[in-house]
């Protein structure tokens, strides 16, 4: 794994969300990218880092992500 191949899993991930502007769990992004657990938690924390996913926790149950907003500074 790179940085390249993270960065490309996470703009997959970004337009996958942002097409659809909707929340989706770990499960969902997983059969949708096909990506494997280590490639798709590289990907989730590249996108949180940038700001472009938040990361909502349901009372424990399940994580769920969806498009976040960007800060410049």
């Amino acid at each position: 794994m790179t940085k390249g191949t993270i960065g490309m899993n996470a703009g997959a991930i970004w337009n996958l969300m942002a097409d659809g502007n909707t929340k989706m769990s770990f499960e969902a992004l997983k059969v949708e990218t096909a990506l494997s657990d280590a490639d798709l938690w590289s990907a989730i924390g590249w996108l949180a880092r940038e700001n472009k996913i938040e990361i909502l926790d349901n009372d424990g149950s399940c994580l769920e992500f969806c498009p976040g907003t960007n800060f410049y500074y």
